[in-house]
């Protein structure tokens, strides 16, 4: 009975993993919005290109690099807790925001 549980257990934790991951428009909305702006409108910190500019590859680049610590910025702490499943959903996202 207990082994039973204990399986029971860690079939729901596994299971629950991937569904409890984040959407890009949160990730976006917790992680970047502060800084790039809801729409990606604005230079983060001043210094940034606006995300809005950006094509998909240029913001999942510049994701990637930030991640790896080749660019240093504010940031960066958000970008190293991004997969690479996150990084392309993400920069897929981003530029559904232009207006």
């Amino acid at each position: 009975m207990h082994k039973q549980r204990i399986a029971l257990l860690v079939t729901l934790l596994v299971g629950a993993g991937p569904a409890m991951a984040q959407t890009p428009d949160v990730i976006y909305k917790n992680s970047c919005a502060s800084c790039h702006g809801r729409y990606g409108e604005k230079n983060a910190l001043g210094k940034a290109r606006p995300l809005k500019d950006l094509s998909q590859q240029d913001i999942a680049e510049g994701l990637r690099a930030r991640k790896a610590g080749e660019i240093v910025g504010a940031g960066n702490k958000a970008k190293a807790r991004l997969s690479d499943e996150d990084i392309a959903a993400l920069s897929a996202y981003v530029v559904t925001l232009k207006k």
